[in-house]
């Protein structure tokens, strides 16, 4: 056979080998399709005697919906699958969107505080059809890891560490554009459907009334003050704020601001001019509180590394005097950097989310590790922290206590209880129902944290969406992240009371908030499961404090939806089902910010019967654009009238 015979046949085999791979189904284990269909977070919790339920995400970052997803196989690594029968048929995923596949496992041949790999396998199809339509079909493989948790009720010992102050004054660094991504904050725990637990629901709707823009009194509820900032700032802001010594200082993402006349008007701060752009810089996430105690506005600023990277890495905690504050203009503090390295975590560990709460002799700091990276050795999970208050009024070294990040791996997105008193708690989502919340607990004068689950009513953990007049869903954001997390959190006595906000269900066609009352003097008992509802419109982002008079709980959080209300800030107390509409919003967004923030007021003549809350709208400009309405509110009873 000639050269150019042999040619001629090696051309016409290649065509047709080419042909019939054409013809194949397309396998989505290729990088493009991974990035499509990304696996994660997972949640997992046992059920005993040996069964560890996962819940997983299949989001679909794509810019079009899939079709007819089918889940053919999950494996985590020696454990036996005992349900559901595969295949699993989820459907339609549009874009954007994701769908929780949970699976349950044979627990015998597990070990807990161990991470396994979770792989699931599938197709999907690019096209809406039936099998014809063989070249949009895609085979997937994912993975992703889980760290089983530990027994509840279990405990743990705090780890220690010292930090060393640096001071700055006058605002002499040069500005540098924060590193601000509107994709911070992921989701990094899905909660789990717990086996069915019927409730009572709330039977009286939350509704709503305007707040007075001016000082008033609407029935039972003293307005002081309802002050814009008059700084326009990222759409989100993510206020947080708190009244000390004739100051009002506020924060909002990545600037901050702060009044010396009562609200009447505000100084607007650069935090990369104040502080040095080092071993933390500003990222985002700021969170204030002040503590009458020590006369100390504290400031905790999530950081981000000085590289060109610019990668979340520490938190950066400051402390200033109302003096202070007054006399530099907002310039002179001492800082201490809490860089990952102080925490026994690995180089570039992502510090996320951060919090703090005051309690009589500590101050507590929270946040989530391992986001946006978790290097090798990296532990991740959610922290907390506490140093003592009169080393921070003493602005030298400070001892910091820690507690194991993947301890309350179900608290990620979780924020502090606030009028702590003695003690300090916080609340993962383990599932939504039996088994729901585990709490745990720091004593001062114990280097011993506690945890234990309490059992709540089942509560739905989906359908989390509310849309503006203007088609946007404010709640887009928050159905990843922070989702169902426990984000209020106060103590009235020894009664602590949680809140989270939650999906539908029959009973509450729009999302809403859920609340549970327990008993600290009678082990953690619940008193009561309650909700912050309505069917017209819904609520979520709850910030919950105290009222030292009275001891009613107060609230401070987000209303809006049903294609008809504007998100929208209120305020109110728990027990009223009315709350107090304090913004004016006028467009819509799909990406609200994750909290909003409510303090007791430390003014001695109010008696703590008045609460500080921040939240936000967003105006509608004249040219189409949007601008923030930060705003800062007093509110409260009176003590001597009563309810």
């Amino acid at each position: 056979m000639s050269l150019r015979h042999r040619l001629f046949i090696i051309i016409v085999l290649l065509f047709f080998a080419l042909l019939l791979y054409s013809r194949l189904p397309q396998s989505a284990a290729a990088p493009e399709d991974e990035g499509i269909l990304p696996l994660g977070p997972s949640g997992d919790y046992f059920e005993p005697p040996n069964k560890l339920v996962v819940a997983t995400r299949l989001y679909n970052r794509g810019k079009i919906p899939v079709f007819r997803v089918d889940i053919d196989s999950v494996r985590l690594e020696s454990a036996t699958l005992t349900a559901p029968a595969l295949p699993l048929h989820l459907g339609e995923i549009g874009a954007g969107h994701f769908a929780v596949i949970q699976v349950d496992f044979n627990s015998s041949g597990l070990a807990q505080h161990t991470e396994y790999e979770l792989v699931v396998r599938g197709t999907y199809r690019t096209k809406e059809g039936d099998d014809r339509d063989d070249q949009e079909r895609h085979e997937f493989t994912l993975r992703d890891h889980i760290t089983l948790p530990p027994v509840s009720p279990g405990s743990a010992q705090v780890k220690s560490a010292k930090i060393d102050p640096h001071k700055v004054s006058g605002g002499k660094y040069p500005h540098r554009e924060p590193n601000f991504d509107e994709e911070e904050n992921p989701a990094r725990w899905t909660v789990p459907t717990g086996p069915f637990v019927p409730g009572k629901p709330t039977p009286t709707e939350t509704k709503l009334e305007k707040a007075p823009r001016t000082p008033g009194d609407p029935p039972g509820v003293i307005f002081n003050a309802n002050d814009g900032l008059g700084i326009n700032g990222n759409t989100i802001a993510e206020p947080s704020g708190a009244v000390g010594g004739g100051v009002i200082f506020v924060t909002a993402n990545f600037y901050a601001a702060y009044s010396t006349n009562g609200g009447s008007s505000f100084k607007k701060l650069d935090p990369t001019t104040i502080f040095p752009n080092d071993n933390v810089g500003l990222c985002c996430d700021q969170i204030v509180q002040y503590v009458p105690s020590i006369d100390r506005f504290i400031w905790l600023i999530q950081g981000t590394d000085a590289t060109a990277v610019q990668q979340p890495n520490g938190v950066r905690i400051a402390s200033a005097s109302p003096a202070d504050i007054i006399n530099s203009s907002g310039t002179s503090w001492t800082y201490w950097d809490l860089t990952p390295n102080v925490f026994g975590e690995p180089t570039g560990t992502g510090f996320d989310y951060p919090d703090l709460s005051v309690g009589n002799n500590y101050l507590y700091m929270s946040w989530d590790v391992g986001w946006p990276a978790c290097p090798k050795g990296c532990n991740s999970g959610h922290l907390v922290a506490r140093s003592l208050l009169s080393q921070i009024k003493a602005s030298g070294t400070i001892g910091i206590d820690y507690t194991t990040p993947s301890d309350s791996s179900s608290a990620w997105g979780a924020h502090l209880m606030q009028d702590t008193g003695n003690e300090i708690f916080w609340a993962g989502q383990q599932n939504n129902s039996s088994q729901s919340l585990v709490v745990y607990s720091l004593a001062e004068g114990s280097n011993t944290y506690f945890w234990r689950t309490i059992g709540v009513s089942s509560w739905p953990n989906s359908g989390i969406s509310a849309i503006t007049p203007d088609n946007q869903d404010f709640l887009n954001k928050l159905s990843g992240f922070p989702g169902s997390a426990v984000i209020g959190a106060t103590r009235s006595g020894n009664q602590l009371w949680f809140a989270w906000s939650a999906g539908t269900n029959n009973n509450f066609q729009q999302p809403h908030v859920e609340m549970v009352e327990l008993d600290r003097a009678n082990n953690f008992n619940t008193l009561q499961q309650v909700q912050i509802w309505n069917n017209s419109y819904a609520f979520a982002y709850p910030a919950l404090a105290t009222n030292a008079c009275t001891g009613e709980v107060g609230l401070s959080l987000e209303y809006g939806g049903n294609k008809k209300f504007w998100e929208d800030h209120v305020v109110g107390f728990w027990g009223d089902f009315l709350v107090y509409i304090t913004t004016n919003s006028s467009i819509g967004t799909n990406r609200y910010g994750d909290y909003v923030s409510l303090r007791q007021d430390s003014n001695p003549k109010l008696n703590g019967a008045f609460m500080d809350a921040f939240g936000f709208g967003l105006d509608k400009t004249a040219n189409g654009g949007t601008q923030t309405d930060t705003r800062y509110i007093q509110f409260g009873r009176d003590c001597k009238r009563g309810r």
